[in-house]
């Protein structure tokens, strides 16, 4: 029925856990397929002393995306889900996502909610707004103005027992159906590692890019959202690890670097996209050029940051504001920045910092206006803060 793929490099001290959370599934008729990304650790012997219940397949290291590929060509499951080393299935997640797919034919994909941890005792069940809190700050931007339709999940699907013991208030949430492309394209919106993927439309999909490097699910997800149903259910199924190290964490020496390369790349990703059907730019332009413009700043933001007095840090000065001169070639100029580029790199770094501190300010007002006032005095809030630079 399922094939869970787990690409893998270097986390011996993990990947048993990720694999028990799959053999704990409620549903039986599975297979587990560990890629082994050129592990130099003890990571194949830890895979093996599970026997024939995971089949182990090691590769040259060639990045998550190439494991992600090899594990695809070596499934046969009807469905397929991956699930990344370090983290976790609830028991639950596979029948219930089976099961979703298997009464909604029409439907290509099933995502879901997830829940984030770590190991010093961080736990929040609901997690997925605070995950993707960029694109959830907006107050426009709900579940149901996003998906074109929904039902409660009782009327949508018959909850797994284990679902209901581990959350009894399940009963009141929600299944989504609908095209998602238009959203997700200028949104990050969807936990891509919750989904469950039909077999069949793998076809016309192809491989996933293994030039693209952090955000290579949502270009796989972009590619296939184009052109398949959607079904997002209001339950998480996946449990995220926090943890240092995680391939994207920022939270390290050289973060700024980090954060600057994710942002190119998500500007990449995007921009490919939005141009690649023109009639679909032009009816779309104004949106997708003020999300352009965004992507630009975001870059220009950690380079502006992680510039300092020497050359090299002049340097970053100088592509930050080649970034920020396209924001202006999208029609939305970010003239705070701009001058804090020109400035010695001391005063650049608090002025750029200030300006963020500004920004989130006016996004927690947005969402408190749209929370707590009126709807023409939100609007007249929602226009003011709009010109924050």
């Amino acid at each position: 029925m399922v094939s869970v793929v787990i690409p893998t490099h270097n986390r011996a001290h993990m990947v048993g856990q990720a694999i028990d959370s799959v053999l704990q599934q409620t549903l039986s008729d599975l297979e587990i397929i560990v890629v082994d990304d050129g592990s130099t650790d003890d990571t194949e012997e830890r895979v093996r002393s599970y026997g024939d219940r995971v089949h182990y397949v090691r590769t040259q290291n060639g990045g998550v995306a190439h494991a992600r590929n090899v594990g695809m060509r070596h499934a046969r499951g009807r469905y397929l889900t991956f699930l990344d080393s370090d983290d976790q299935l609830y028991p639950y997640a596979l029948e219930f996502q089976s099961t979703l797919l298997d009464r909604y034919p029409d439907v290509g994909l099933v995502c879901a909610e997830m829940s984030g941890f770590d190991d010093q005792g961080f736990f929040e069940r609901y997690h997925l707004q605070t995950y993707h809190r960029s694109a959830y700050r907006d107050p426009a931007i709900t579940y149901d103005t996003i998906f074109d339709s929904s039902m409660p999940l009782p009327e949508a699907v018959q909850l797994p027992e284990a679902l209901l013991r581990e959350d009894p208030g399940v009963v009141d949430r929600k299944a989504y159906f609908g095209n998602v492309f238009d959203t997700y394209l200028l949104n990050l919106i969807l936990c891509q590692n919750t989904v469950m993927v039909r077999r069949e439309i793998l076809s016309t999909t192809g491989d996933r890019n293994v030039h693209v490097k952090h955000w290579q699910e949502v270009d796989y997800l972009l590619t296939i959202t184009r052109r398949h149903t959607v079904c997002f259910a209001d339950v998480p199924t996946y449990r995220l690890r926090y943890h240092d190290g995680q391939i994207s964490t920022t939270a390290r020496a050289d973060g700024n670097y980090v954060w600057m390369r994710k942002q190119q790349i998500l500007l990449r990703v995007v921009k490919r996209h939005a141009l690649a059907d023109q009639d679909y730019y032009r009816k779309n332009k104004r949106r997708i050029d003020k999300q352009l413009a965004h992507l630009h700043r975001a870059v220009a933001v950690p380079m502006l940051l992680r510039g300092d007095g020497t050359a090299a840090g002049r340097r970053w000065a100088q592509y930050a504001q080649r970034y920020l001169s396209r924001c202006a070639r999208y029609g939305h100029p970010a003239p705070a920045l701009n001058l804090a580029a020109q400035a010695p790199a001391p005063v650049r770094r608090v002025a750029v910092k200030f300006v963020e501190t500004l920004r989130r300010m006016r996004w927690a007002l947005v969402r408190w206006s749209s929370l707590s006032l009126p709807a023409m005095l939100h609007d007249s809030v929602t226009m003011v803060v709009e010109h924050v630079p």
